[in-house]
């Protein structure tokens, strides 16, 4: 697809820990491969390369009903669901995921990724809520191996090496971070394909995995 230039972030709960990029072009070649720490440095990397869509690996959306993940908002759904639409929809398929909910420990994460991908629709970039274990099960099957032992990122590398053959001669520098990012990547490149599945409620939000 020429022209086409998409992105995959592996996003971190803090800007502490730089988060993991990946970008695209439209003959699957990669345009960026970095960690970025802070959201004015991704905004400003998405801004020079402009791609037509941005995958994101980190909820981008709360329940509907539910105002915050605070114990005591002042604004609360009456009987606040038990995550969001999307997620129970990955677990009926079986596919583990953390819930949405006031209990839940990757709260800044949730934060962080609303308001990450607010200022990017406000630049007028496409933003899209993936998974990339949902898409690593769709796209290589199951057992998923953990991606934090040798042997789990081993196995992935090479899976990565058949789906982006471009990737191989970077493949050296690639944690299980950076791997996730271009996962990301390629389902946001899948997006544009009409090649994914939609798991969720539009208004509440969505989650895309590539088609079975």
């Amino acid at each position: 697809m020429k022209g086409l230039t998409v992105f995959g972030i592996d996003l971190t709960s803090t800007e502490n820990k730089p988060s993991a990029c990946s970008g695209l072009g439209g003959k699957l070649q990669p345009v960026y491969l970095g960690f970025v720490p802070k959201d004015r440095d991704v905004m400003a990397i998405l801004d020079f390369y402009s791609p037509q869509v941005i995958a994101i690996d980190a909820p981008l959306s709360l329940p509907l009903g539910l105002y915050s993940l605070e114990e005591n908002p002042s604004h609360q759904a009456t009987s606040p669901p038990k995550g969001r639409v999307c997620e129970r929809k990955l677990a009926a398929l079986g596919i583990s995921c953390y819930p949405t909910t006031k209990k839940t420990f990757i709260k800044p994460l949730i934060y962080r990724g609303i308001q990450l991908k607010n200022k990017l629709a406000q630049m007028g970039f496409k933003v899209i809520e993936v998974y990339p274990y949902a898409s690593k099960v769709r796209l290589f099957g199951k057992p998923v191996p953990r991606k934090n032992t040798s042997q789990g990122i081993a196995l992935l590398k090479e899976h990565l090496t058949n789906l982006l053959p471009a990737l191989e001669p970077y493949l050296g520098i690639f944690n299980h971070d950076l791997c996730d990012a271009a996962i990301a990547a390629y389902t946001a490149f899948l997006y544009c394909q009409n090649m994914v599945d939609a798991l969720g409620n539009e208004e509440e939000g969505l989650i895309f995995i590539p088609h079975k």
